[in-house]
């Protein structure tokens, strides 16, 4: 198109330097034959050509060339609104794809951070909770234990003490009554074991330092004739022992009574670790759930991500290809508008008029 242009420019300068060198006819007959190289002019210039062979008004001429002119003008209007609508389209859509994957990134963005940051820190401080409560009911239970063999330990010399001391209590019976058979003259000195009665005595409450001093006054007293001395030592003596044998039972069930509360509070720390336990594992049960959950939740929207880029990248490459074929359109829309110009300013012309009177003539 544009070799024509620069070819019609030449020709037409040179006309004019050296008009009377130059064959106007030659250059209508060049420039016609230029016109039906192309299709719009061969058909522009064909018809200019019959309409003049069937001597029709030049007014209709003009009309219908006008008219198919207007056609291509139409066209290239229509081809570049359509192209608009599909560029507004476009970019819709790709604002919607590129919302889609601001979320889809937003989404993983939050769930790996809550994941990495927040459930997976939680799970851990869960998972160090239980295993410490275990070890609290584990020693919660060496204590139940430990408790109850200290007791039985305390409670069988308890009961031993006490038993000697019950026994201890029957033998100094045993030398009072002596001791009143003696005061009373039923019997005899000589009759009554009391040396021997007071060694058993002795025996039975193992020389114990709190009874000692009395122990020591009997067996000096022993082989004497003073019952009434005896006696009062042995009153002393089992008073001290019953006294005694009172604050052992009185202390055997004070301590089986803390043993008793020690074991309460035990059991009800016992039972409180076993709850602690129970929420403990629920809870990383739940932690461990949660994180399997945002971890598909994640996964899901990688994939979601993965389909919104290829989108994206056909949406670009489609909108490309009718691009490239919209500019190869318009491309052809104008060169045939250019064409169709020149044919109509060709046919218009005086030049164009004698060529077809010549090319009739020469019939």
């Amino acid at each position: 198109m544009k070799f024509i242009a620069k070819t019609l420019l030449i020709v037409l300068i040179a006309h004019q330097v050296i008009a009377v060198e130059i064959d106007p006819l030659k250059i209508a007959n060049d420039r016609y034959n230029d016109l039906q190289k192309q299709h719009s002019g061969k058909f522009l210039m064909d018809l200019a050509q019959l309409h003049s062979y069937l001597s029709g008004p030049l007014d209709d001429l003009k009309e219908t060339i006008n008219k198919f002119y207007e056609n291509i003008s139409d066209g290239i209007k229509q081809l570049d609104s359509d192209y608009s609508q599909k560029t507004a389209i476009h970019e819709k859509t790709l604002q919607n794809i590129e919302l889609n994957i601001q979320n889809a990134q937003i989404d993983i963005a939050q769930s790996q951070d809550l994941v990495d940051n927040s459930l997976i820190s939680n799970k851990d401080i869960t998972e160090r909770k239980l295993k410490q409560i275990k070890i609290n009911i584990e020693e919660n239970r060496k204590n139940v234990e430990r408790d109850r063999l200290q007791r039985q330990q305390q409670s069988d010399q308890n009961i031993d003490h006490i038993h000697e001391h019950s026994l201890a209590t029957n033998s100094i019976d045993e030398a009072l009554q002596l001791t009143a058979g003696l005061m009373n003259g039923q019997i005899s000195f000589s009759e009554a074991p009391m040396k021997k009665t007071i060694n058993f005595i002795k025996n039975r409450i193992d020389e114990k330092d709190e009874y000692a001093p009395i122990i020591e006054a009997l067996v000096s007293i022993a082989g004497s004739q003073d019952a009434k001395a005896i006696r009062d030592l042995l009153n002393k003596l089992r008073k001290s022992i019953v006294d005694s044998q009172i604050q052992l039972t009185s202390n055997e069930n004070d301590a089986q009574k803390m043993y008793e509360d020690r074991q309460k509070q035990l059991d009800s720390e016992f039972r409180e670790f076993q709850t602690q336990v129970n929420q403990a594992t629920y809870d990383v049960a739940s932690i461990s759930a949660r994180i399997d959950q945002e971890k598909q939740f994640i996964e899901a929207r990688k994939n979601d991500l993965s389909m919104y880029l290829d989108q994206q990248n056909m949406e670009n490459s489609a909108f490309a290809d009718i691009t490239g074929l919209y500019n190869e359109f318009r491309s052809q829309k104008l060169k045939e508008a250019k064409i169709l110009e020149d044919a109509k300013n060709f046919a218009y012309s005086a030049q164009f008029r004698e060529l077809l009177q010549s090319k009739i003539n020469s019939q």
